[in-house]
């Protein structure tokens, strides 16, 4: 409804008002407040919303802001509105004075009315409510209270709603008076709305960026569709981006506020951090801070929220923000920033100081660069960087300015602040060529997702670094180790962890590169040998030195794939709630997703999707692009598990869109194995086939493969098996017994796709065998919930050929309690038709049963179902309606136990045969 009335994201509102509508149509007259900050789309809601109403006369008037103090200003324009549309003889405009009363005024509006409507119900409009004058709105309300029963509906659009519903003196509840406050569009609103101007499609990463920088209002928005870069979206909305046409509309919204009010929020811009009460005060030195606080709470200009156990007052977004600031004239920011740095602790202190300087001063930077030093020292390597930006923007002398701005693109993306690194990116590359610019363009192609781009940097740093700077060249040898085990390259990595661990005594180094030692292990030889190589770790997760945390995340993952479940999300969850420094920072991200995967093989599924949602929102925050392809993956399994197919979908395209982008194949790979995961769980044998095999014969997933075949192989061969490949089927059971399990899953896994090979060549006795030996496997590492269930699966599907149907029904009703528990959908249906398949002799019998209770309508409708017609067309030929139908179905599904239209076909399909 919403798209078709010419706006997007708003199906919900204007649903509400056309409710109200219809409540006027019965004569129930109707006051609704539309509120909202400017720009959010109050008026377009509203044009939206009149071409719904094609029987009601309108009559609309705007509040002018020279006409505020005017009394019955509003008041006369509508009335002259209204007479404007009536013919000749009845366009006497008989104004309402001053010196009228509100009861007077609001009876000429009566008046007016009647004669404007005649017999259709009417709708007023009051646009820009906040700037009509007091008594004309007074006069509205008087007269609305005068109509509550006529077919009338009126709505008040306005920015300032309490003030508006005060001066209307419509402070309580009051019957038939609503209100509704719009907020900004969701983010899939954001993507409709970029999508009906013509943009394409943007990464999920950078549609989230900026759904948050401006809340989804649409008139920032449509300001950064008119921005300099001609109709496309900036990937990371920044002051430096915000067009004057928004600054100025900001600014003017502003300007509605009185000027307490407006200095409050050039305060809270300045400070750009949420402020207490008291820090206000002093800031503004006006000791009734709050009664203006509120007034810019009720407008939806500011809000309040907690923080520390205080409250105080945030702005609304980012690009609120942006606006005011840089509409801010330069001597009044620098006098703020002044006044800030009076009233406000380090290291806040330090870059109000920088704001207000108009030259250089090197004895700040002195301090400031003293400072930096200090912090990176104790750890805090996001504040470092903020004083090393500091020291790029104040020190006299070029040098130290491109020094610090180098080190600090590399801190900024070492923390994980990708997007404040990136906005550095052209000071970076108007560097002359060095071994610290070739480091810092490394690091800013990483923020980027541009893996293999980032590696051949952070190559030519290091090799600028060898022999000239030993402890530089280690640190970028470490780096790029991480880099290449990204890429999936284990050799390498072990190479240049080796070279980092020969020439560092930095501890964080020395642990990242134990780390990387172990992951490139692993990807050579599989996750048995890369645990080998992490012995030095504390047993419990809780002791593991800091800078061992990269290491912790490298067992925790490589436990999980070798079937170490419970250790696993041990080691994760201790990562999780914590964080290291190194170029790794995004190994908390990396915790999150494997351990999803572990509760979804443990049959945690809950847990598992609350996982994913938290690394999404982490990811939101502080996350790369290519973050998101791995994240939609791991989602996208989910929900294909569950059966939610439309939403899976929705994830796998976001995925494979992200991925696409990259330069180097893990977040395909990722993608590859969901997609199989998901046509596995519908039985499209061939698809989960060629998409692994995609992923297998790429020859840069060869490390990947050894790494997580404990997670794919077992498709790969069960579906190959199904498909009557036995080639393929038995060369993913060799390549799995080849990997050295520590826990159950793989074992269980092992067991599943041997007794699923013998079952294809017709050995189906031997195939219970193995399905019984991987049932009997102790649970080793924690319950393999999800391999064992579908093994059951198998187990009474071979054991029904064998005549074994009792022991069948009893593994197939315990697989379908745990499917049942776990509500994975699909799964279920496919454990309780193989049920139905192994009913026994006594099938024949139950039909017949059946068949003789049902009546000869039910019958005819049986048998129609039996041939697949739908209800409609059951009702046409049986002559009956379609609720008639579903009735007949109902006691049918009652007298068979049946628990839908299949089963009810299936019946009657085996009482004919």
């Amino acid at each position: 409804m919403a798209a078709q009335s010419g706006i997007v994201g708003r199906g919900d509102e204007l649903r509400f008002l056309l409710g109200t509508a219809e409540r006027a149509r019965r004569r129930e007259a109707q006051v609704v407040f539309l509120s909202g900050p400017a720009g959010i789309g109050k008026t377009a809601l509203t044009e939206a919303f009149c071409r719904e109403l094609p029987d009601f006369r309108i009559l609309s008037v705007a509040g002018v802001p020279t006409e505020r103090l005017i009394k019955y200003a509003a008041v006369n324009r509508m009335i002259q509105n209204a007479r404007g549309g009536l013919p000749l003889a009845q366009r006497r405009v008989n104004l309402v004075p001053e010196t009228a009363s509100v009861m007077a005024a609001g009876g000429a509006l009566i008046d007016v009315l009647d004669d404007f409507r005649g017999d259709a119900p009417a709708a007023l409009v009051i646009e820009d409510a906040h700037w009509a004058d007091a008594s004309s709105l007074q006069a509205i309300a008087f007269a609305m209270l005068r109509m509550t029963h006529d077919d009338l509906l009126c709505l008040v659009v306005t920015e300032q709603v309490r003030r508006t519903k005060s001066d209307m003196g419509f402070t309580g509840s009051v019957r038939g008076v609503s209100q509704l406050d719009l907020g900004g569009l969701s983010a899939q609103g954001v993507r409709e709305y970029l999508a009906a101007r013509g943009l394409p499609a943007v990464p999920e990463s950078q549609l989230l960026r900026i759904s948050r920088w401006s809340d989804g209002n649409p008139l920032y928005l449509t300001a950064l569709l008119a921005a300099p870069e001609g109709g496309s979206l900036p990937d990371r909305p920044s002051p430096a981006e915000v067009p004057p046409s928004l600054a100025e509309a900001v600014r003017e919204w502003s300007r509605s506020f009185p000027p307490a009010g407006r200095l409050l929020l050039d305060v809270l811009v300045v400070l750009d951090t949420p402020a207490t009460v008291p820090l206000l005060q002093r800031m503004t030195g006006d000791e009734d801070v709050l009664g203006h606080i509120d007034d810019l709470v009720a407008a939806g200009a500011v809000t309040w929220r907690e923080e520390a156990g205080e409250p105080s007052l945030h702005l609304i977004h980012s690009g609120q923000r942006d606006a005011l600031y840089s509409s801010l004239p330069l001597p009044e920011r620098r006098r703020l920033h002044r006044t800030a740095a009076e009233h406000v602790d380090p290291p806040r202190r330090w870059r109000h100081r920088v704001a207000a300087l108009s030259s250089y001063d090197a004895e700040l930077a002195a301090e400031l660069d003293r400072a930096a030093q200090r912090e990176a020292a104790g750890g805090d390597l996001s504040l470092a960087a903020q004083y090393l930006l500091a020291v790029s923007a104040v020190s006299p002398d070029p040098d130290t300015r491109d020094a610090a701005l180098l080190q600090a693109v590399r801190l900024l993306v070492v923390s994980g602040q990708y997007a404040a690194a990136l906005a550095y990116a052209s000071r970076v590359e108007a560097h002359p060529p060095s071994p610290r610019r070739q480091e810092a363009l490394g690091f800013l192609e990483y923020a980027r997702g541009r893996d293999v781009s980032a590696a051949e940097h952070l190559r030519q740093a290091w090799e600028g670094f060898d022999g000239a700077d030993e402890e530089a060249a280690a640190r970028a040898a470490g780096d790029l180790a991480t880099l290449q085990r990204s890429l999936g390259l284990g050799e390498q990595s072990a190479r240049f962890a080796r070279y980092a661990l020969a020439r560092t005594s930095d501890p964080v180094v020395i642990g990242e590169a134990r780390a990387n030692l172990a992951y490139g292990a692993a990807l050579s030889h599989g996750p048995a040998e890369g645990l080998r190589m992490l012995t030095h770790l504390r047993p419990n997760p809780a002791d593991v030195a800091p800078a061992d945390l990269d290491a912790l995340v490298c067992r925790g993952t490589l436990r999980g794939l070798s079937g170490q479940l419970v250790q696993a999300l041990s080691d994760l969850r201790a990562m999780a709630r914590t964080s290291a420094p190194g170029l790794t920072r995004r190994t908390d991200f990396a915790a999150r997703v494997h351990a999803a995967s572990c509760h979804l093989q443990l049959g945690e599924w809950e847990e598992a999707r609350r996982t994913v949602s938290l690394a999404f929102d982490e990811a939101q925050v502080s996350g790369r692009d290519v973050d998101f392809a791995v994240l939609h993956a791991a989602s996208a399994t989910q929900h294909a598990c569950a059966g939610r197919w439309e939403e899976m979908a929705a994830d796998l395209n976001a995925a494979q869109e992200i991925a696409r982008t990259t330069d180097f194949s893990a977040p395909g790979f990722h993608v590859l194995q969901a997609g199989a995961i998901a046509a596995f769980v519908r039985q499209d044998w061939p698809e989960v086939m060629t998409r692994l095999r995609r992923a297998r014969e790429d020859s840069a997933n060869a490390g990947r493969v050894r790494l997580y075949g404990t997670w794919f192989l077992p498709l790969l061969g069960v579906a190959a098996a199904r498909a009557g490949q036995l080639a393929s089927a038995e060369e993913a059971l060799t390549a799995l017994e080849e990997i050295e399990p520590t826990g159950a899953m793989p074992v269980v896994a092992r067991l599943w796709l041997r007794g699923a090979v013998l079952h294809a060549r017709g050995e189906t006795r031997e195939a219970v065998r193995a399905y019984r030996d991987g049932l009997t496997e102790p649970p080793a590492g924690g319950e393999p919930v999800l391999h064992r269930n579908l093994l059951r699966c198998d187990l009474g599907r071979a054991l029904i050929e064998l005549g074994a149907t009792e022991e069948a029904q009893s593994h197939l009703a315990d697989a379908e309690r745990a499917f049942r528990g776990l509500q994975a959908r699909p799964w279920l249906e496919q454990c309780l038709a193989l049920r139905d398949e192994g009913a026994g002799p006594g099938r024949a019998a139950q039909a017949e049963r059946f068949w003789s209770e049902l009546t000869d309508r039910e019958k005819d409708t049986a048998r129609l179902v039996a041939r697949g017609w739908t209800n409609r067309e059951i009702a046409g030929e049986l002559y009956l309606s379609t609720k008639t139908v579903e009735y007949y179905l109902g006691r049918m599904y009652a007298k068979g136990e049946l628990r839908n239209r299949r089963q009810l076909r299936d019946l009657v399909q085996a009482l004919t045969a």
